[in-house]
């Protein structure tokens, strides 16, 4: 690998580390207990309701760790979840009241963030940063 690729790949890490830092903090200012709840609490908002394994793709987390965020999640009344009455099999999974409140406690604070770490970059600039990201998730998504 060429040392620019390998700058990309440290750059990028560093980069992640510093918004999931960012992001902790946000999340534990709205009593959650992990960054992960956040975007778990957005996946399942942007869908209205979503399975299980839909919840997990979209996420990037493990089947296995969402159904352990899920269930603390459940206990701690953000989210409830439903078994399909036509296929038993599918778990579906929707924000409550509660969940619903939190997630705009996070995106007013969000905003905040937005405006600091995002202004430095033009809408054509942010557009093509998004399109970067997802190449690069993909390329994991396919392997």
């Amino acid at each position: 690998m060429s040392s620019q690729g390998m700058d990309v790949i440290s750059d990028t890490i560093k980069a992640a580390n510093l918004l999931s830092r960012r992001g902790g903090e946000i999340a534990s200012k709205c009593k959650l207990t992990s960054v992960q709840q956040w975007l778990i609490l957005g996946a399942i908002a942007q869908a209205n309701k979503t399975s299980l394994g839909d919840l997990s793709h979209r996420t990037m987390v493990t089947k296995q760790n969402i159904t352990k965020m899920i269930e603390r999640m459940k206990s701690s009344g953000l989210v409830r979840t439903y078994q399909d009455m036509e296929d038993k099999r599918y778990v579906y999974v929707e924000l409550t009241e509660t969940g619903n409140e939190k997630l705009e406690q996070l995106e007013e604070m969000l905003a905040e963030m937005d405006h600091k770490v995002l202004s430095a970059f033009t809408e054509e600039e942010l557009k093509q940063f998004s399109q970067f990201l997802n190449k690069l998730i993909n390329q994991f998504v396919e392997d």
